[in-house]
């Protein structure tokens, strides 16, 4: 009896380890079985940690997608607003042309009507010389350019001296240059046909009025002082407004422009009596 006693409580610790404990009568999990719990649990954090990193980066490429966007929206509109800019300053241009053009024929027709009507009422006609004449005699004005052209005698007198700045009305220093000039002409070729050019640069005009138009106000505006100064018969002399269709050299610079802004005396071989 003693003996079976023995081997059932024998039996009984070594089932023992089988259970690590109880409590409030239940049998609790071992140490092992807890661990096996706790790395699943991290590996699940861990999951999630990294979807909540990569949303994040969704979130963060997303904002800057839309910045871009914005961007390129604004240079878009920038640009849009740059080639309607340039339409109208064309269209403003081509309105300007139009009208320039307009403007020159007009002044070409009154600058021909003027011409004929100068020589109609002087009864001056402009000949080659054909007589078998002696050329031109070269004469000499202190500070102004004179030059022989095939058979005629030039005399440069640029309008900054004469002229008040874009008009043909003459300054003080400009009737002195006159009178000198004046004064040369009629001593070396009292009778001889005298042409009156006028000459602009290509610049822009104030006050409406064309190159033709200022050219051929300052070209008159001289006739009439030669007239009156030296008593030239008006059928000795006549008028031409080149305007600015017939520049020494180049618009292109401020220097070029004064040089270009002139009055040619041209004296021809022809008497007028």
């Amino acid at each position: 009896m003693m003996h079976q006693i023995l081997r059932l409580t024998s039996l009984f610790v070594v089932s023992l380890p089988l259970f690590v404990g109880c409590q409030e009568g239940r049998p609790f999990l071992s140490h092992q079985t807890l661990s096996g719990s706790q790395q699943a649990n991290s590996s699940q954090v861990r999951q999630l940690e990294e979807r909540d990193r990569r949303l994040g980066q969704l979130d963060q490429d997303n904002l800057d997608l839309q910045m871009r966007l914005a961007q390129h929206q604004q240079r878009n509109q920038q640009m849009a607003e740059q080639i309607t800019l340039l339409r109208q300053q064309l269209n403003e241009t081509a309105t300007l042309a139009r009208q320039w053009k307009k403007a020159k024929q007009n002044a070409d027709k009154q600058v021909d009507g003027l011409v004929a009507s100068t020589r109609a009422r002087g009864g001056a006609t402009i000949r080659a010389n054909r007589n078998g004449d002696q050329p031109l005699q070269m004469i000499t004005i202190p500070g102004l350019e004179v030059r022989r052209d095939n058979d005629v005698i030039r005399i440069t007198l640029p309008t900054d001296l004469l002229f008040e700045s874009g008009t043909a009305q003459l300054q003080a220093g400009g009737m002195g240059l006159l009178e000198r000039v004046s004064g040369a002409i009629s001593q070396a070729f009292p009778d001889h046909h005298i042409g009156i050019e006028g000459h602009t640069d290509s610049g822009p005009q104030s006050r409406g009025v064309s190159h033709h138009q200022l050219a051929a106000a300052q070209a008159q505006t001289v006739l009439e002082e030669l007239s009156r100064r030296r008593r030239f018969p008006t059928q000795q002399m006549m008028t031409v407004s080149h305007g600015a269709n017939h520049p020494r050299v180049s618009n292109a610079t401020p220097m070029g422009r004064v040089k270009n802004r002139r009055i040619e005396i041209v004296i021809y071989p022809d008497r007028a009596s």
